[in-house]
């Protein structure tokens, strides 16, 4: 397990990582989502023992290996930690066959030549590349080479492996068959994971839990549904590209909580403790329907009228923008536009459910 209290890292006075605190448990794959610059590397970097911290704790499966332990300073080195670390830059030496890189760090362990090669042609079985143990790796794709470098990282058995954009470096066209092949490897590994990403889809893909970095410290951790349904940051939802408002909780009615959004009624699944208070509202585009007409059933789903002012095309997809003396992003199949015949400066309405409705008191006011 990977245990990280209060970490702090300041660089020429900025602060990078602050007060960051972070559990992933045994044999779990955790990643570690956030946009560039976030801090996420930086993390990684510290926790492998490359880089040192201001303050705080580190602990590998129990084992204090930074901070401070009565009056005494604890920093184990590098390879003493027992941590994998696949870097997001291709880290093979260049002179070196793929089966002398793998066995690298074998050798630094004095090993007997017969159980190195046996370690070594267990690794390039497990990756797939023992055609290609004598080849160089200019001689391989990306992909190859980020195997060969996953291959290097589980030679000395590590407890841990920190994965740094592991498919950044892969062919774009083959990215999709490396993310699976290596999600096959951590299932079978069973081996404590912690897995950098500034790709959402790809943060779902491969992990047990997500966790949000931002501002220097976790915003939020858990699985798909509680990142994406249950939002308790605005810094998350703005990352995720959620719909956040400002609001206040009126009133308990009919079993549900009535909130008021720019002087709008609309109504949530009942949270009594908020009643009376400001709260912040999220609400995810693709759970909005748009119609021309106002729906008919009014009673049980929510419905505000706007005026279009943008429609962008993602792929199959479209996000509408709609004026509704608030900005509400709507995603809708492309194919919905075109059949409603919807277009910049109509007039539309909004229906969705109050239980697509995420209310919470974001008390920081995280932005």
């Amino acid at each position: 397990m990977i245990k990280i209290e209060s970490l702090s890292k300041s660089f020429n006075e900025k602060k990078v990582i602050n007060n960051l605190s972070l559990e992933v448990q045994k044999n779990e794959v955790i990643a570690l989502l956030g946009p560039n610059g976030s801090g996420k590397t930086t993390l990684l970097n510290m926790i492998a023992g490359l880089l040192r911290p201001d303050s705080g704790n580190i602990y590998i499966n129990n084992i204090m290996v930074n901070g401070t332990n009565g009056t005494k300073k604890v920093n184990l080195n590098p390879f003493e930690r027992q941590i994998g670390y696949v870097f997001q830059t291709i880290s093979l030496f260049p002179h070196m066959k793929i089966q002398d890189n793998i066995s690298y760090g074998l050798k630094s362990l004095h090993l007997s030549k017969f159980e190195v090669k046996k370690r070594t042609s267990a690794l390039l079985d497990f990756v797939g590349l023992r055609e290609h143990a004598l080849s160089y790796p200019s001689q391989l794709s990306g992909g190859q080479q980020q195997r060969a470098a996953l291959a290097r990282s589980l030679a000395t058995e590590p407890q841990v492996i920190l994965l740094d954009e592991p498919v950044s470096a892969t062919d774009p066209q083959l990215k999709e068959t490396f993310r699976l092949e290596l999600k096959k490897y951590l299932q079978t590994l069973e081996i404590t994971t912690l897995y950098v990403t500034h790709n959402l889809s790809e943060a779902f893909m491969m992990a047990d839990k997500i966790a949000v970095i931002g501002n220097g410290h976790i915003e939020q951790v858990g699985n798909r549904a509680e990142i994406f349904d249950k939002t308790q940051s605005t810094y998350v939802a703005k990352f995720l590209g959620i719909n956040i408002f400002e609001g206040k909780a009126v009133k308990e009615q009919n079993g549900l909580l009535l909130i008021e959004i720019n002087g709008i009624p609309l109504m949530s699944a009942l949270t009594p403790e908020f009643v009376g208070k400001n709260v912040t509202i999220t609400l995810k585009p693709e759970d909005i329907t748009l119609l021309t007409k106002e729906p008919v059933n009014t009673n049980s789903d929510n419905s505000i009228i706007g005026v279009i002012t943008e429609i962008v095309q993602m792929h199959s997809t479209a996000q509408v923008t709609v004026d509704a003396g608030f900005p509400v992003k709507a995603r809708i199949a492309f194919t919905t536009i075109k059949n409603l015949g919807i277009t910049v400066g109509d007039k539309v309405y909004m229906s969705f459910s109050p239980l697509s409705l995420n209310v919470f008191s974001d008390t920081e006011k995280r932005k």
